[in-house]
């Protein structure tokens, strides 16, 4: 959330409705989910509010708190706030009557073929500033690392569904998410230049892909481990307990590294992104973990038989459990997992740029200058230089010219560019990635600037825990 502290106004995104990817327990537009919400600080009374997605079936929320701003609009100075989304789009507002500063388009989308959905027939985006990743993944727009790749990946393409924003998914057949579930923008947020009126928004431009699938007639008997993993797991770390690494750990082979107990603890408390699920009963827990830890209880339709030192056995309990009634698996669908569209080597299977740095002036619309952002070291190497990579954490702009940001996965570099120009001024490598928005104080009339550096995106890197911080020499 952002707070407008001489208005009085706290600016609020807001997440996508559950469950993420299959509505039909949740008919129409769902408002207030994937909304900016501007209420009066002192009595929480709604001022105004915009929902930037219609029935979210794609996990589109917005992902970090909006920036506040002045732009010019007709020789006159408006007080806006800029909301960034994970497609790649800037919305701005009018701060205080909720106005759009840019015209916003509303057009038909086409609906889904999945049985008891009702995709929402429109959805609105602005039509101004261009979005700053990409927003269709062709066949064009496929890696040629190598030529090996190149043909893998458009092999790999052709079986999908890619048809650009606000494509319903559908069943067993994955459909494309450009930019990916990550974003476009993420978590780190933005930064803008409060004497320009310029935004500086970092950008992932990966594509990811997702389906859904009719939970079978195990599934749906509340009985069965099955339907709790279906119902609370699944959705992140797939159908088939690969998850997404290194974001979503894998969970094949989970009972060789974690003791039932550890297992417990991580389900009921939480662990990294994974939030603690307080929902569970003891019940439920001693009845997911057999499916967990157990691929003979999977392969046989996860029968909760023999649970033994990772679970409860059949005959200690009098009643079946019941998985939690707000994802019941009444639920005739279920998300088959989040997927990256990596290439046999691990590196994105589309063409760079993969992370991108961008200066958009918010007074016009127009672009100042977009550059990549990252590198893989090894790529880099052979070459393969400036190919931008996944980052998390937002930019920090100064008043003496600079943008400062660290961000990258995997090069673990902090920079900053002249924040008129985007040209690289210095770089230092850290000890961890710098998967964190950076700060400036100062102490004595001098100048610092901070970033956590903590990694555990790059599985071929340690992971850590420290705050780096540098000074600023005139």
């Amino acid at each position: 959330m952002t707070v407008d502290v001489e208005r009085g106004v706290v600016y609020v995104p807001t997440g996508s409705a559950a469950f993420d990817f299959y509505g039909a327990d949740r008919v129409g537009d769902d408002l207030f989910a994937d909304s900016l919400i501007a209420l009066n600080a002192e009595t929480g009374e709604r001022i105004w509010h915009f929902q930037g997605v219609r029935h979210d079936l794609w996990d589109r929320d917005f992902p970090a708190p909006p920036v506040l701003l002045t732009v010019d609009r007709e020789g006159k100075k408006v007080a806006a706030v800029a909301q960034t989304t994970k497609q790649g789009f800037v919305f701005l507002f009018d701060r205080t009557n909720g106005k759009p500063l840019f015209p916003i388009e509303c057009r038909n989308y086409p609906p889904g073929d999945v049985p008891g959905e009702v995709a929402a027939p429109q959805q609105c985006l602005p039509t101004k500033p261009v979005p700053f990743a990409r927003q269709l993944l062709t066949e064009n727009l496929l890696s040629d690392r190598t030529p090996e790749v190149h043909e893998w990946a458009l092999q790999k393409f052709r079986s999908f569904r890619s048809e650009g924003q606000f494509v319903p998914f559908s069943v067993r057949k994955d459909t494309v998410i450009f930019p990916g579930f990550d974003g476009g923008a993420e978590w780190g947020g933005a930064a803008a230049d409060p004497d320009t009126g310029i935004l500086y928004v970092n950008a992932n431009d990966l594509a990811w892909t997702g389906a859904l699938a009719e939970n079978t007639p195990s599934e749906n008997a509340d009985s069965t481990s099955k339907a709790l993993y279906t119902s609370q797991c699944a959705a992140c770390h797939g159908e088939n307990m690969a998850g997404s690494p290194p974001a979503i750990p894998s969970l094949v082979g989970i009972m060789n590294r974690k003791s039932a107990a550890e297992i417990t603890a991580t389900i009921r408390s939480g662990k990294g992104r994974m939030p603690g699920f307080s929902n569970l009963s003891d019940d439920q827990i001693s009845a997911l973990l057999p499916y967990l830890t157990n691929p003979g209880a999977r392969q046989n339709g996860a029968k909760e038989n023999g649970a033994g030192e990772h679970g409860v056995r059949e005959n200690d309990r009098q009643e079946p459990v019941k998985p939690p009634e707000a994802q019941a698996a009444a639920m005739k669908y279920h998300f088959t997992g989040y997927r990256k569209f990596l290439d046999p080597d691990g590196y994105p299977a589309v063409a760079p740029p993969w992370g991108t740095l961008s200066a958009i002036n918010l007074n016009t619309g127009d672009y100042v200058w977009k550059i990549p952002l990252g590198e893989y070291p090894e790529l880099a190497a052979q070459g393969q230089k400036n190919t931008g990579t996944e980052n998390y954490g937002g930019p920090l702009v100064t008043a003496g010219g600079l943008l400062f940001i660290g961000a990258t996965n995997f090069d673990k570099k902090f920079r900053a560019f002249d924040k008129t120009t985007g040209a690289l001024l210095w770089e230092t490598t850290l000890p961890f990635a710098g998967n964190a928005t950076p700060v400036t104080y100062a102490v004595n009339g001098k100048q610092f600037v901070v970033i956590a550096a903590g990694g555990g995106k790059d599985l071929k890197s340690k992971s850590g825990g420290v705050y780096v911080a540098f000074a600023l020499k005139k």
